[in-house]
């Protein structure tokens, strides 16, 4: 504090964070000595940052206002190290506008992923840079908040711990443990309470428990296994995996996998054209980058058409036979992603204007409806269960059991056996592996038909007339009520009933 032999004349202040320096006169007075300013700034510690420019200016004209005379260099902060959750959050509900809403039942919020799928990724924080005091000390920048990932059930975290991925198909949740996050993926998600026009649509990659009902006009597509424990009514359900329903299903489409009569021969059909539509698109890549063709310029269709009409000429014909393949099958039969991709190779006819946004979308379902097809032949594993079916769609990939009272009006197509403990009246069943049924037909209604591959048997405990049943190409309509037997090929391709 500097002071002369009478009184004190001026006082510094230093900010609490020491960033700053103020001086003010304590009382009026005309001039002060500068000197001593920078005495008394020694005095205090005072060493970086002084202003000589604002010291001589207070020096000549004294204020009682303070005048910042020292001032540090604050420190610069960082930035916080922060983590991007990379699954979507599904459909954000009902839209504002009523107009914009296609299918108010698609408004579930479930999110779920593929296995290795990328879950979220850390990003790292910024350090800050050093400030200093007017006292000459190192003022530290404020330390950022480090993000650390920690693998929960379900997900792996990669070496540099930075970002985490899914081991299962399933639904990813994070549990918030501070700075520390536990990334983590159910296999299993289960939806207690019915699904309804309240939930939307229920679609889910990996295995779904459904403790309520499946209601009208409602749809569950799953990639893993289903298991409902209420009733099924009007709705469709889609399952990769087993599908098992413990109540009633009533005028509904089931599905486990793929199946249906030529769906191999499908495959290989969608591999040939899918081969050599990329073939295309690898083509026109070319041409554009060699700058053979400026498609600004050229009209994109025209060129496919062109190439279509020389380098490759088989895609018509390939277009054409799995065009003639899929029109002779039943569309139930079919699933509507197979159709819809198919649907689209209409425009290489010629028929509508073809651009490269439509290009790109027919390579994707094209290479969609294969990976459908690829992925459903691999797992062998799907399979039906129900209690009974009333007026339904029923295919299987594999088996198809009925525990409860049977089927009435009912379509069953299983790539493996069919079992039904109950009844079996009208409708229709096509097996390629045995079937089994307690009773066929009845004494009203259209007569049921049960069809199997040449090396399977059909096994009857009672049937009633007009039943129809085939093995192989070899059919026979019963004439009489029957009691149990089996119908099977023999040595001679003769179907046989003993």
């Amino acid at each position: 504090m500097q002071f002369d032999n009478k009184s004190y004349l001026f006082k510094i202040i230093m900010g609490r964070d020491k960033l700053t320096a103020s001086i003010f006169a304590l009382s009026n007075c005309d001039y002060i000595d500068k000197d001593e300013i920078y005495k008394e700034l020694k005095n205090e510690g005072i060493t970086f940052g002084v202003k000589d420019q604002e010291i001589d200016t207070f020096s000549m004209n004294p204020t009682r206002e303070p005048v910042v005379i020292a001032e540090g260099n604050p420190p610069v902060p960082g930035k916080d190290g922060y983590m991007e959750v990379l699954f979507g959050k599904g459909p954000q509900g009902i839209p504002d506008n009523v107009e914009d809403a296609v299918d108010f039942r698609e408004t579930s919020t479930i999110v779920s992923v593929e296995a290795e799928a990328q879950l979220v990724e850390v990003y790292p924080p910024v350090y800050g840079i050093e400030g200093m005091a007017v006292t000459g000390e190192v003022v530290s920048s404020p330390k950022p908040r480090v993000i650390t990932l920690k693998a929960g059930k379900g997900v792996r975290i990669d070496e540099e711990g930075s970002r985490a991925f899914a081991l299962v198909d399933g639904r990813p949740w994070i549990k918030d443990a501070g700075l520390t996050k536990v990334i983590n993926c159910d296999p299993v998600y289960v939806h207690n309470s019915d699904v309804d026009i309240k939930t939307g649509n229920l679609r889910f990659t990996g295995d779904v428990k459904i403790t309520g009902n499946v209601c009208e006009a409602m749809e569950v597509h799953v990639s893993g296994n289903v298991e409902i424990q209420g009733l099924v009514t009007m709705a469709r359900i889609v399952s990769g995996g087993k599908l098992i329903v413990y109540g009633n299903v009533i005028s509904s489409q089931l599905r486990a996998g793929i199946i249906f009569p030529g769906a191999k021969k499908l495959g290989f059909m969608f591999l040939d054209i899918n081969t050599e539509l990329q073939n295309l698109n690898t083509a026109l890549d070319q041409l554009s980058k060699m700058n053979v063709i400026d498609f600004s310029v050229m009209d994109f269709g025209r060129v496919v058409l062109g190439l279509l009409d020389s380098r490759f000429k088989n895609i018509r014909p390939l277009i054409k036979n799995i065009q003639t393949f899929i029109g002779n099958k039943p569309s139930a039969e079919i699933p509507q992603e197979i159709v819809d991709a198919i649907g689209m190779l209409s425009c290489f006819t010629g028929l509508k204007q073809l651009n490269k946004e439509m290009f790109d979308n027919v390579l994707k379902e094209i290479g969609g409806a294969l990976d459908l097809l690829n992925k459903n032949s691999e797992h062998s594993g799907g399979s039906i269960l129900v209690k009974s079916a009333l007026s339904c769609m029923i295919q299987s990939s594999g088996s198809v059991n009925v525990t409860g009272q049977g089927c009435v009006n009912t379509n069953i197509t299983a790539g493996g056996s069919v079992s039904i403990r109950g009844s079996f009246k009208g409708g229709e069943i096509l097996s390629e592996g045995h079937v089994d049924i307690n009773e066929l037909g009845s004494s009203l209604g259209a007569p049921p038909v049960v069809r199997v591959a040449a090396g399977s048997t059909v096994k009857i405990r009672k049937a009633y007339e007009g039943s129809i049943i085939q093995v192989g190409k070899r059919r026979v309509t019963l004439t009489r009520e029957m009691d149990s037997f089996r119908a099977r090929l023999n040595k001679d391709d003769q179907l046989e009933i003993y």
